[in-house]
């Protein structure tokens, strides 16, 4: 009887073990699949018959570390802009004269920027917790979206209607992954955006 009683104590406690191991598992993946994101603003006050845009002069900023090509982000950054606003309409021109809004974006990958830099510079932070993801594998990463409205005078700044600023976790070794997930919350951020009368 002693045998079998041991052997059922090890069973439940390897069941126990495995559990807690699983549960560890999940909200460190839950954390990592996170993102967190926050907007201010007034969609409203774009044009209602806007259907292109422009990239806004200054606000194209990469912060990125040396693990990552700084041109091939912001490449890659408005190739996926374009896709996702094309899909509701909007069309990019180069001509600013043309443009009935503009599209300014920033990126920040890693320890470059801290949560107290970003709200300094974009005015709202989403503060997304790096509490159990492990730093070696993921790095936390922002991305910044705002639009605005056209500048009808040469040199004069143009008025920021509204914004989004996105934080969220990535394996920069993997590539492929970064892209997928990126891609996704450009897609997710852009979301309240209205389709254009053109595709309605």
């Amino acid at each position: 009887m002693y045998l079998p009683q041991k052997i059922g104590r090890l069973l439940t406690f390897l069941t126990i073990s495995l559990a807690v191991l699983t549960a560890c598992v999940s909200v460190e993946d839950s954390q990592v699949l996170r993102t967190t994101v926050v907007t201010s603003g007034d969609l409203s006050q774009l044009p209602p018959s806007a259907m292109t845009y422009s990239w806004h002069p200054t606000l194209q900023k990469i912060f990125v570390d040396p693990r990552l090509d700084k041109q091939q982000v912001q490449q890659h950054m408005q190739d996926t802009l374009k896709k996702v606003l094309l899909t509701k309409g909007y069309r990019w021109v180069e001509d600013t004269q043309l443009a009935d809004f503009q599209v300014g974006f920033g990126v920040a990958m890693g320890t470059l920027m801290s949560d107290e830099q970003i709200l300094a510079a974009a005015g709202l932070v989403p503060g997304l917790s790096n509490q159990s993801v492990d730093p070696k594998k993921y790095d936390k990463g922002s991305v910044l979206i705002s639009l605005f409205k056209p500048t009808a005078i040469v040199g004069q700044s143009s008025e920021m209607v509204w914004r989004v600023l996105a934080q969220g976790f990535a394996n920069i070794k993997d590539m492929d992954e970064v892209k997928t997930r990126f891609d996704g919350l450009i897609d997710e951020m852009l979301s309240a955006l209205p389709v254009t009368h053109a595709v309605q």
